[in-house]
């Protein structure tokens, strides 16, 4: 349904190798009349592997067409029937996590404005576009009301990072005590580096941050002292593991070790970090290397140890975050200048975002 008014939006019609990759244009304003919420956007991030989507070089199915952007900040508009916490012209998060609310033990889910796989296209068919726009229709229980103690803390562009920030912490937090040692592989990344700050927030002992690149590494100990401990991996698993293991200091050992490397990355560094885990340590698969995964079968038998995958994060994953930026423990500042665009220019943002994909790095839509 619709009101009669229309908004703004980036439209996302099939591959499309050449440029522009999304065209803008006016779309029927919707109506929140299925336990949803119609939100203005006022800022949106695109991520550095957004043309990788796009151009068909990193397959993501999708009902076709739609409006890409995974989350955002907004002001909500208009509420459906039966909301209770949610109203209109509160500043909120949107998680893009869209989960089906018919099974509790099996949902379905997809990414709002990103990927939808399987059955996770049925959501997709309701809540088809997503932030690269001037407004969508959002689930309910995909909303976080940002308090005004944050909100003078963080302007809007700021708040967007809660969705780098909740994507580690998803896997993180069930799993990393405070006063352990974690490593991360994949570390020097947009959500690797946002693992590193989480991991701290959440007390970490000491985080192993590893990765090629060593001048980024070396960034994390500039930025946040001698708690991080870096370590440029080789590929030789043998040394990666000794290397690891001098990294967590005398008499301490590795607790967790946390992956978020791409698809493109090879095994080596995950399994080296598995073999550094103490007895009764674990392991997190939080990325998507599409390489063959050679797990140490002995090692995992004789140490006890556990191995998880896990897919984005809870719920309440966002409003634990919010909890530890308004406390001080978790810094939503932009570490670099971020490169901002408006919605007519956002051709010009997915290739900005594609050139500039170092850690620190955010591509900001403003509509």
């Amino acid at each position: 349904m619709s009101t009669g008014r229309t908004f703004k939006a980036a439209l996302y019609e099939g591959i499309n190798p050449s440029v522009p990759l999304v065209k803008v244009i006016e779309l029927p304003t919707p109506i929140a009349n299925n336990g949803d919420a119609v939100v203005k956007v006022i800022a949106s991030r695109v991520v550095a592997y957004a043309k990788d989507v796009l151009d068909g070089t990193r397959f993501y199915p999708n009902e076709l067409p739609m409006v890409p952007g995974p989350g955002g900040v907004g002001i909500v508009q208009s509420v459906a029937p039966g909301a209770i916490h949610i109203k209109p012209g509160q500043m909120v998060f949107i998680d893009p996590t869209v989960r089906s609310r018919d099974h509790p033990i099996r949902p379905e889910a997809m990414l709002q404005g990103l990927v939808a796989i399987g059955r996770g296209q049925e959501l997709q068919k309701v809540w088809t576009n997503g932030s690269w726009a001037e407004e969508m229709l959002v689930p309910l229980e995909n909303l976080t009301v940002i308090p005004e103690s944050v909100q003078a803390k963080f302007d809007p562009a700021e708040l967007t990072s809660i969705g780098n920030y909740a994507v580690p912490f998803g896997g993180l937090y069930p799993n990393l005590r405070p006063g352990q040692t974690v490593i991360i592989t994949g570390s020097t990344g947009m959500f690797g580096s946002s693992a590193v700050a989480v991991a701290l927030a959440l007390g970490a002992r000491r985080v192993i941050a590893s990765g090629r690149n060593k001048k980024q590494l070396d960034e994390f100990v500039t930025l946040y002292g001698p708690r991080v401990v870096p370590v440029v991996t080789t590929g030789d698993v043998a040394k990666d593991t000794q290397a690891f293991l001098k990294a967590a200091g005398e008499g301490f050992d590795i607790d967790v070790s946390f992956d978020i490397l791409p698809p493109q990355a090879a095994f080596d560094a995950v399994q080296a970090s598995i073999l550094a885990l103490r007895y009764g340590g674990t392991a997190v698969l939080m990325g998507g290397i599409s390489a063959s995964a050679e797990l140490p079968y002995t090692a995992i038998m004789r140490n006890g140890l556990t191995i998880k995958g896990h897919f984005m994060y809870d719920r309440t994953g966002p409003t634990t975050l919010i909890g530890l930026a308004d406390a001080g423990l978790l810094d939503l500042h932009h570490r670099q200048q971020p490169k901002i665009f408006k919605l007519d220019e956002i051709n010009d943002a997915i290739e900005w975002a594609a050139a500039h994909p170092a850690a620190f790095e955010a591509t900001l839509i403003l509509p």
